[in-house]
């Protein structure tokens, strides 16, 4: 990359790095955009296959002994993606949606389990979260095969499988690449569009400034997308037409950014009714580099999943296309693809990918290594490779197989037969066959040698009918050295240290990324101080009502003869400096708060234990003293779980929730942090 990216710019190229050995200097890729996405266009079935694709890079291994685990992995990372997709959306936190937040998902609510009996039955949190989600839930579905498995064994074993490969997002550097998104993958193939919004379920026609027409259909909301070829330049129109509606718009192009395709136009003509929204035009071909480190394996999965994800997007826009095919022709070459983790699907790939203008360029050092990696898959994959070189091998099985398909040739063979002294002697002359190259001349190959085996060239420049016969590259045709004639074009001295990569996440702080998986309550409303990582995880409190509202809560399913003290209402005076009165605790921060036991945290409001202990024993199933002992970080936690699932009312919880609120807000004044409004 570091030799290339100069003469490609000045080719024309665009640029983009994908850098996994430094994490800060690459493009910002998203793993889960298309997915996002797919699902806010109410395309589950594209979310979940997407899922699917991701989750196979992942976790696939043809040489598992027992794919149960593996396969489990899979249907439980799908769930969690889904979960966290549906969340975010739904709270409007998209930018939260990242393979971090997945990890945590399952870090956080897979390791906790709380009692739910007085046997001492537990339950698991991560069951909790997915059985209160609504039965059509495709991340509900999607857990499914966890849920099945209850045996604690076998529960452990799906999610230590699952952590195993979710780990090394989690990794700060890896975290950030993947929390945000900057590349337009369908750009890669399709350089100009038109997007924009008129009647449902119309045909929509273009007329370009050199006359051709274009015509595509809207969908049940309307919209369109056109990918187009036809020239356009600043100052010409573009006019839009329903043809049943007769509805009409005309642009007329101002400025085109040669660096990013944007482009702005002004309308010269318009109906209600129909809209154009944005037009993009980026002529500059592409290239995508991808820093892999060979010292370290654990992230070579990210460079498999996006070369999938890429190739589902061309694939997606290339049959939308007129003629089927990719506008601009896409080049994967893919150095040490014996080495990568398996793509999804590659089989399938290599046998269609021709027809939508996209070549796979695959280098192995040993045929062997698609055996271990692709299993079954892998002859498919061999098959459809319509050229065949071959530089050099050690492998045995690879020299063997390469002679194999080399073909044979017929020779004459001479034999004599006769007496040792005699001079009467017989000859007799046959055919016979050899191997174009045996395994041991072509393990003996020298530099620049090579030999091609081409199927697929069945015609040459002429267009006339040919036999496909393998090519020997001996002598006058071996293979030049880089150094003959690519030296003035692509200087080798230059480094990756020399390169400065802008990215979006350089700045984004994993902390910030996490969220409170619990669903909110219809009555509450959850908020996070601007400044404070404390609360990282921790929902605000909900007010209690003020002196404007002096409506007092009313408990469901409380006992009248059980008597409620005033002061549990009534806001009490909190002691946080240790100027005040001694207290037998040590002050309470900002810092240790979690940490302090319930009994410590709430040394002001000892009312609030006379209603826990009246209303909210049985429930809890443990003892009072044993709940004052607890940390706050488990006391809360168990909290939102009751109420989660409906074990403690609603207004029982805000009376706590409330005195919880009156401590962390003076703990705040008195430490400075400003909350956000």
């Amino acid at each position: 990359m570091a030799a290339s990216k100069k003469t490609l710019e000045q080719r024309g190229f665009h640029i983009e790095v994908l850098n996994l050995i430094n994490p800060l200097e690459s493009m910002s890729y998203n793993l889960l955009q298309l997915i996002k996405d797919a699902y806010k266009q109410g395309d589950t079935a594209t979310a979940q296959t997407l899922c699917n694709t991701l989750s196979y890079s992942l976790y696939y291994n043809p040489n598992v002994k027992d794919p149960f685990w593996n396969n489990s992995a899979m249907s439980l990372c799908n769930a969690l993606i889904l979960a966290v997709i549906d969340k975010c959306i739904e709270e409007k936190t998209e930018d939260k949606i990242c393979m971090y937040t997945v990890a945590n998902m399952l870090s956080e609510l897979g390791s906790k389990e709380i009692v739910i009996d007085k046997q001492g039955n537990t339950k698991n949190v991560l069951d909790i979260y997915f059985e209160i989600l609504p039965a059509d839930s495709v991340a509900k579905m999607q857990y499914a095969t966890s849920n099945f498995a209850k045996g604690g064994t076998t529960r452990g074993g799906i999610f230590s499988t699952t952590m195993s490969k979710l780990s090394i997002f989690t990794f700060e550097g890896i975290a950030k690449m993947t929390s945000r998104n900057s590349i337009n993958l369908k750009r890669i193939g399709f350089g100009k569009s038109i997007q924009g919004k008129g009647t449902p379920r119309v045909r929509v026609q273009i007329i370009f400034p050199d006359g051709s027409k274009e015509s595509i259909k809207t969908d049940t909301e309307g919209r369109f997308e056109l990918n187009f070829k036809q020239k356009v330049k600043k100052g010409q129109r573009i006019h839009v037409m329903e043809s049943e509606t007769k509805k009409k718009m005309i642009v007329e192009v101002q400025t085109i950014n040669k660096d990013t395709g944007e482009t702005t136009y002004k309308v010269v003509e318009k109906q209600d009714g129909l809209q154009i929204e944005n037009i993009v035009i980026f002529e500059k071909p592409i290239a995508v580099f991808m820093i892999v480190p060979d010292y370290d394996s654990s992230n070579h999965v990210i460079a498999s999943i996006f070369i999938r994800q890429l190739y589902f997007v061309l694939s997606k826009y290339a049959g939308l296309a007129r003629g089927g095919k990719c506008h601009r022709e896409v080049v994967f070459l893919l150095d040490e693809f014996g080495n990568m983790p398996p793509i999804d699907d590659m089989g399938n790939i290599v046998t269609v990918c021709l027809g939508r203008n996209i070549r796979f360029n695959l280098i192995v050092q040993a045929l062997p290594q698609l055996k271990m990696k692709y299993g079954d898959a892998s002859t498919t994959i061999q098959d459809n490779c319509g050229n065949q070189i071959y530089i050099q091998s050690g492998n045995k099985e690879t020299a063997k197989e390469i002679s194999e398909k080399l073909g044979n040739q017929t020779i004459n063979s001479l034999s004599r037969s006769g007496k040792g002294l005699s001079i009467d002697k017989s000859k007799t002359e046959g055919i016979d066959t050899k191997p174009l190259l045996t395994p041991t001349e072509l393990m003996r190959f020298q530099e620049g040698e090579s030999a091609v085996i081409r199927f697929m060239k069945r015609r040459d420049n002429k267009f006339e009918k040919i036999e496909p016969f393998p090519i020997l590259n001996r002598g006058k045709t071996v293979m030049k050295y880089r150094w003959e004639y690519l030296g003035d074009d692509f200087d080798t001295d230059q480094s990756i240290l020399d390169i400065d990569i802008r990215s979006l996440h350089e700045y984004v702080n994993p902390r910030d990324l996490i969220i409170d998986f619990f669903p909110k309550q219809e009555e509450e409303s959850f908020e996070q101080p601007e400044e404070s990582n404390v609360f990282v995880s921790e929902p605000k409190p909900v007010p209690i009502p003020s002196e404007e509202d002096p409506e007092e809560p009313q408990f469901a399913d409380i006992d009248e003869d059980i008597e409620i003290p005033e002061e549990a209402y009534a806001s009490e005076p909190v002691s946080v400096y240790e100027s005040e009165p001694a207290s037998p605790f040590e002050p309470l921060t900002l810092e240790n708060w979690k940490h302090k036991t319930a009994e410590e945290f709430f040394e002001t409001h000892r009312s609030i234990w006379n209603i826990i202990e009246k209303q909210c024993m049985r429930q809890w199933n443990k003892s009072l003293a044993d709940i004052q002992a607890s940390t706050m970080e488990t006391f809360i936690d168990e909290l939102k779980i009751l109420v989660t699932t409906g074990e403690i009312d609603k207004n029982i919880y805000r009376l706590i929730n409330g005195k919880y609120g009156e401590v962390m807000d003076s703990l705040l004044e008195k430490e400075g942090v400003k909350e956000e409004v």
